[in-house]
């Protein structure tokens, strides 16, 4: 059913309410990269824009993303309005480069599954130890019996999610190099889709906020 899930929602592509004090938590991406000579950081009104087809999935993980980046004072919109699901075949260039305008957005950041697997893992049994009574004369003495349960494979899912920043300041065009910054996270088994919003959307403000990658104009 998880994996339906992330499936659906995602394609390969959206995994993408919080608390104030969550998002103020220390949990980061596992890895990022910035563009060498980024150094126009503030930003005005940033779209945050989850890849998929499930509308109310996308919806929900846009909210929390969203909150989480207004709970630190940036200015973020939900992109699901102004990128609706379904239209993408029929969009060129210039139509994104006008919904930017239009919307008055200067960065814009995606979230999207890249990649998921599954890993066999050996769980070892257990001894067990259980209390036991018997008689030696008129006498009852207590003792232990050991059971031991057997050893067992089972299947770990993990979903590597990445987030990307772009800065669309100044004048666009067809090509023009956009992107300034990207995290990826692993998710290993989360136990459901709030979860796994929660820890994703965490991790990715934390890293923006932490490393001064979005700051307020």
């Amino acid at each position: 059913m998880k994996k339906k899930f992330f499936q659906s929602v995602f394609g390969l592509g959206l995994l993408l309410v919080f608390s104030l004090q969550q998002a103020c938590g220390t949990a980061k991406m596992g890895s990022t990269w910035t563009k060498e000579d980024y150094t126009d950081r503030a930003y005005t009104k940033i779209a945050v824009i989850g890849i998929g087809k499930d509308l109310a999935a996308r919806n929900t993980f846009e909210q929390d993303a969203v909150l989480l980046l207004k709970a630190q004072g940036i200015n973020a919109v939900e992109g699901i309005s102004m990128f609706p699901p379904g239209a993408e075949k029929i969009r060129t260039a210039e139509d994104y480069i006008n919904i930017i305008k239009e919307n008055d957005l200067d960065g814009l950041i995606t979230m999207a599954l890249v990649n998921s697997k599954e890993t066999d893992r050996y769980k070892p049994g257990e001894t067990l130890y259980a209390p036991s009574y018997y008689r030696v004369g008129q006498y009852l003495v207590r003792g232990y019996r050991t059971y031991n349960t057997p050893g067992y494979y089972t299947t770990e899912k993990s979903y590597l999610i990445e987030a990307v920043l772009y800065n669309v300041k100044g004048e666009l065009h067809k090509g023009k190099e956009t992107m300034v910054w990207t995290g990826q996270s692993s998710l290993l088994e989360p136990t459901s889709l709030e979860s796994a919003s929660k820890s994703f959307t965490k991790r990715m403000v934390n890293q923006l906020i932490a490393d001064a990658i979005v700051t307020q104009n």
